[in-house]
């Protein structure tokens, strides 16, 4: 499998394991620039979690839906998720994916490279010819940036009218880049359906 294709599915399967927990210490050795005689390693780690623990269905556009059973018994943890375009956007960033949160669906950005648990940082979003300045915060073990919900109003509205967002995060080591936004009016649409009632 070429390098690139690893490093997508690798993306992809840090995507589903990020529901409830962050990762154990094991996962943590995948979670930065892990070299290449890695990525096979982590690839069947991530996938072995996955198939173990989440549902998932192919979306159109490259989108996923997966559902997580809540170890504690509550309901599944429900998300869409699109992995990053590997060929233009930075090994560290993952993708995008929305999930159903208590007050709504939630946009997040997760990564490769975890930034520091709680802290804010800036995220400069293009589609088309728009930019937009949000904060986010890291979360989980900080793989994850929680976007506001002014994220989730325009991936409601004006980025279903482009074909890609590109994403700049301010952090220490600024993190670039792309994610495919085809198909993402039917992912929302589907993950609207598949919200548990709270």
């Amino acid at each position: 499998m070429h390098l690139a294709n690893l490093a997508r599915a690798a993306a992809l399967s840090l995507l589903f394991l990020l529901q409830f927990q962050p990762l154990n210490a094991d996962s943590q050795d995948c979670s930065g620039k892990p070299a290449p005689s890695d990525l096979r390693r982590c690839e069947d780690m991530f996938t072995r979690r996955v198939e173990a623990g989440s549902r998932t269905s192919e979306l159109s556009g490259g989108w996923r839906l997966v559902k997580t059973p809540d170890p504690r018994g509550g309901p599944d943890a429900v998300s869409v998720l699109h992995a990053a375009d590997t060929t233009k956007s930075d090994l560290n960033f993952a993708g995008l994916t929305f999930r159903c949160g208590q007050a709504g669906i939630e946009t997040l950005l997760i990564l490769l490279a975890p930034l520091v648990r709680g802290s804010q940082y800036g995220v400069l979003a293009r589609s088309g010819s728009s930019e937009t300045q949000f904060e986010a915060k890291a979360s989980q073990g900080g793989e994850v940036l929680v976007l506001p919900p002014s994220a989730t109003a325009m991936a409601s509205g004006s980025w279903q009218t482009v074909p890609e967002l590109s994403i700049d995060i301010a952090a220490p080591s600024p993190i670039h880049g792309f994610v495919s936004l085809s198909g993402l009016s039917g992912a929302l649409q589907t993950l609207s359906q598949n919200c548990p009632a709270h």
